[in-house]
C-alpha cells in the first residue's frame, strides 16, 4: 500500500514533489519515504527531476504499464463493437486479429447468414500468415527475424495457385501493404475467397491489431474499392479511439525504461547504490519530524 500511495503523491503534481510530501502521504517519517522513493527509482516508476533538485516525478516505467493497459484495449470483447459496425456496413463476414508469440492468432469473428468466409479461419486460428491479409498487415510491422519458422525457410506453404511462396516476392508485397496501408488477400488462402485487411494503430503508430473482411471472388471484382473504403474507415476510427485513450504513447515511443540520477543512464546496481547515498544525505539534512 505504501508504494501505490507513494506512486499517487508524485502522480499529484507533474512538475515534481519532494519527499516531505510523500512523507506526509505515507504517514511515516522522511527516512521510510526517502527508501519507497529510491525503490521506486531503481525500478523506474519515478525518478529525480531532471530541472529541480529534491522533487521527485513519474518514470518512464509507469508510461509502459499505461501502454499495457491500452493494449488490451485490443482484446476481443473491445474490438467486437467495431466488427459488428464493418460488418453491418458492408454486409461481409469480418475478422479481428493480433501478433501474439510470434505469428497471427485470430482473435474474433463476426459474421452474417450467407456471407462469405475463411475454411477453417476461426477464433485461435493460427498460421497462413504470408496467405492471409490479416497475416500480411502484421507482418509488415515485424522485424523478419521474429516471423514464425514456416517463413523463415525458402519456400512457404501454398494453399492455392496464387498463394506468395517465396520470400523475395513476400517482402515485396509488404512493401506496397507499408505504403498503400492495407493488405489484400485475393484467393490466396481459399480459392473464390477475397479479404481485405487493415492495422490498428495507437498513437505512436504502431500496429497493435488488424481487422479484415472476406468476400467472394465475384463480388470482389465488382466492389472492391467500396470494401476497401469500409474497412480502412472502420480501423481508422478504432486507431483514433486508441490514440485519444492513450496520451503518452508518442512519449513512449521515444522512451525506454530506466534509472536516472542527476541526467545520467546508469546500470540499476549504481543507481541504486547513488540513490541510497542521495537519502542518507537528504535524510541527516533534515531530521526534523514531518510536519
Amino acid at each position: 500500500m505504501n508504494v501505490v500511495q507513494a506512486l499517487e503523491a508524485v502522480a499529484a503534481d507533474p512538475r515534481g514533489v519532494p519527499a516531505k510530501a510523500v512523507a506526509r502521504r505515507l504517514g511515516q517519517s522522511l527516512s521510510s519515504a526517502y527508501y519507497v522513493l529510491q525503490s521506486l527509482s531503481a525500478l523506474g516508476f519515478v525518478e529525480p527531476s531532471p530541472v529541480s533538485h529534491g522533487l521527485y516525478t513519474l518514470g518512464p516505467k509507469i508510461a509502459e504499464l499505461f501502454r499495457g493497459y491500452v493494449a488490451s484495449w485490443t482484446l476481443p470483447h473491445r474490438l467486437e463493437p467495431i466488427l459488428l459496425e464493418l460488418r453491418e456496413r458492408a454486409g461481409v463476414r469480418v475478422y479481428a486479429a493480433r501478433w501474439s508469440d510470434a505469428d497471427l492468432e485470430v482473435t474474433c469473428v463476426r459474421g452474417r447468414r450467407g456471407a462469405t468466409e475463411l475454411q477453417d479461419v476461426s477464433v485461435g486460428f493460427r498460421g497462413a500468415a504470408h496467405a492471409l491479409a490479416l497475416g500480411k498487415v502484421l507482418l509488415e510491422a515485424v522485424p523478419p527475424d521474429h516471423w514464425p519458422a514456416y517463413l523463415r525457410k525458402p519456400r512457404f506453404q501454398a494453399y492455392t495457385e496464387a498463394t506468395i511462396t517465396v520470400p523475395n516476392r513476400l517482402h515485396e508485397e509488404l512493401l506496397r501493404v507499408r505504403r498503400v496501408g492495407h493488405a489484400l488477400d485475393v484467393e490466396e488462402y481459399a480459392r473464390n475467397v477475397c479479404c481485405v485487411a487493415a492495422p490498428i494503430r495507437d498513437g505512436a503508430g504502431r500496429v497493435l491489431a488488424a481487422i479484415g473482411a472476406s468476400v467472394s471472388a465475384r463480388r470482389f471484382r465488382y466492389e472492391e474499392n467500396e470494401l476497401r473504403a469500409a474497412v480502412l474507415e472502420v480501423a481508422a476510427t478504432a486507431s483514433r479511439l486508441l490514440k485519444a485513450l492513450d496520451p503518452l504513447s508518442m512519449f513512449l515511443s521515444t522512451v525506454t525504461p530506466r534509472v536516472c540520477y542527476e541526467g545520467k543512464k546508469e546500470p540499476a546496481a549504481q543507481a541504486v547504490e547513488s540513490l541510497e547515498g542521495e537519502a542518507r544525505g537528504n535524510a541527516r539534512r533534515d531530521s526534523r519530524a514531518v510536519p
